[in-house]
């Protein structure tokens, strides 16, 4: 048995493993992909994330699902096949919604807002950018509830909504107090809008605290956009040589050929402006040539497009192919192991039968044995609990002896103090010379009854009963002893205090311990210390 169990250990450790190793390289290629987009290498990357999904979807791994497809629309974004770019940022979005969490949804929808304001289709963009900010309140996440609420001020201000744009820009002041980074991209918008509202002077002062800034942090493209805001004030207030000065530094800027293009076309309506021809139809003639190239540009991406599509349908064929050749060897090599399976379960069956025999014999002989070790526990458990009921009643009989000699004690010391009180009035010369027969019968019925002595007697006779040991031997070793002085040790062998005897005896306590040192004495004892263990182990 354990011989068939290692191999389909090996067998399920080896499937693992793979799938273990599968997943690495999805992730593998994953980042290659990016890089290789980073770096423009747009067929490439595509090419890698081709190779990524294909395990990805093996593997059922939606979250490398996600990314791959996420990145993939990102390079067709890039390639400006913006419809390409929605259909896979769709795929993202349905992977998102339904396999993992609100993190990935709200990433894939501010996605498709960016395909749709690089398409110039605003109104779509700012659908989603609404959408993507109602899921972010629900996230509680505040840096990604302003990131939302901004891009929604900015499509806004593309359209024109300038109430809307006001609004969101609140809202995502609010939410990026604690980070200048996201607050200078959002001044920005901010300074953009002044702009178009007229309000210039503000407009003015914000971009260029905005510049200021963006130069000291070495943010190159916030300095570029505050240059750009800064252009288009200057335009709007016939402030030409500003104008042209900031359009000069904005060229200077990394800016790609849309804005170059339109600084050259700000430069060439502000030297026409100011009556600088030659330089107006300069500018104007570079602004030309740059939509020349910027049209080129986007014939070329669109030839590319096209070649990388067919390039990638030629690959996946040859990886389908791949796939097929792939399966039939897994399918070979699964039928190869299952034949080894069965050929190694035929030869080890019989011992596994006589080894399970054993095994079993075995579980009986222990089990046998954990059942006279549970009898054995059981019958000690019962002398335990028999141990415990025996001194409980032990006890009890002890604090009920306790309880009568105490009482019988108490009615003898009162029949002393009876007796005394017979003795001092027999003794008084009233009684004596009083004719009164009702006091003197009463007098002489309380002497017999003192006679009697019968609570003494009982307790004596009760105590002897119970200790009848301790007394023998009390009397035998100490023949001396009067019955009162009997009685006292008594009181202390049942372990009453010094306090407890003299209250029984109505003496004093200093009385009582007076007493207990006479007896000590007497029976030989230097103290009273050692009175009582003594009469212990006379018991």
């Amino acid at each position: 048995m354990k011989i068939l169990n290692t191999i389909l250990y090996i067998l399920l450790s080896l499937t693992i493993t793979i799938s273990a190793q599968n997943i690495e390289v999805c992730d593998s290629l994953l980042q290659q992909a990016i890089k290789a987009s980073d770096e423009k290498d747009y067929f490439h990357s595509l090419e890698l994330l081709s190779k990524a999904k294909e395990i990805a979807e093996q593997k059922n791994a939606y979250e490398q699902q996600f990314w791959i497809y996420t990145n993939i629309g990102i390079n067709y974004a890039e390639l400006t096949d913006y419809r390409t770019s929605l259909d896979h940022f769709s795929k993202a979005y349905q992977i998102a919604t339904q396999r993992l969490d609100k993190r990935f949804e709200l990433s894939v929808i501010n996605n498709i807002a960016g395909v749709y304001i690089l398409d110039k289709k605003f109104d779509k963009a700012l659908e989603q950018s609404l959408l993507a900010y109602k899921s972010a309140l629900d996230s509680g996440d505040s840096l990604f509830v302003g990131g939302c609420a901004m891009n929604i001020a900015n499509i806004s201000l593309s359209l024109n909504k300038l109430d809307k744009t006001a609004e969101y820009i609140s809202i995502a002041e609010k939410m990026f107090v604690n980070t200048p980074n996201d607050s200078l991209e959002l001044q920005i918008i901010k300074a953009n809008y002044l702009c178009k509202m007229g309000k210039h002077e503000e407009a003015y002062q914000k971009a260029l605290q905005i510049l200021n800034e963006a130069i000291e942090t070495e943010q190159s493209a916030i300095e570029t956009a505050a240059l750009l805001v800064l252009t288009q004030t200057m335009l709007d207030i016939k402030d030409y040589n500003s104008a042209i000065r900031y359009s000069q530094q904005a060229l200077k800027q990394a800016i790609t050929i849309e804005e170059r293009k339109n600084i050259y076309d700000t430069l060439a309506e502000a030297y026409y402006r100011t009556h600088r021809y030659h330089q107006a139809f300069a500018y104007k003639d570079s602004a030309l040539q740059v939509t020349d190239s910027i049209r080129n540009i986007q014939e070329e991406q669109h030839f590319e497009n096209a070649n990388t599509q067919i390039e990638l349908l030629r690959r996946e064929n040859e990886l389908e192919e791949y796939r097929l050749r792939t399966r039939t060897s897994y399918i070979v090599l699964g039928m190869g192991i299952l034949a080894t399976i069965i050929l190694a379960w035929a030869l080890i069956n019989q011992i596994i039968k006589n080894r399970q025999e054993k095994e079993i014999s075995q579980i009986n002989i222990e089990r046998e044995k954990q059942q006279q070790q549970l009898l054995q526990k059981q019958l000690e458990e019962q002398r335990t609990k028999a141990l415990l009921e025996e001194e409980r009643y032990k006890h009890e009989i002890e604090l009920r002896d306790k309880e009568l000699m105490s009482k019988a004690m108490i009615v003898a010391n009162r029949n002393d103090i009876v007796t005394n009180i017979v003795n001092e009035l027999s003794k008084s010369q009233y009684f004596k010379e009083t004719n009164n027969s009702a006091l003197k019968h009463t007098v002489t019925q309380l002497q017999r009854v003192i006679d009697n002595n019968e609570a003494w007697q009982d307790f004596s006779t009760y105590f002897e009963q119970r200790n009848d040991a301790f007394i023998a031997a009390l009397r035998d070793k100490h023949p001396e002893l009067t019955a009162n002085e009997i009685r006292f040790l008594s009181l202390i062998y049942i372990n009453l205090s010094t306090k407890e005897i003299a209250s029984l005896l109505n003496i004093t306590p200093e009385y009582c311990k007076k007493k207990r040192q006479q007896l000590a004495r007497k029976i030989g004892f230097e103290n009273s210390k050692a009175l009582f263990s003594y009469l212990c182990t006379l018991a």
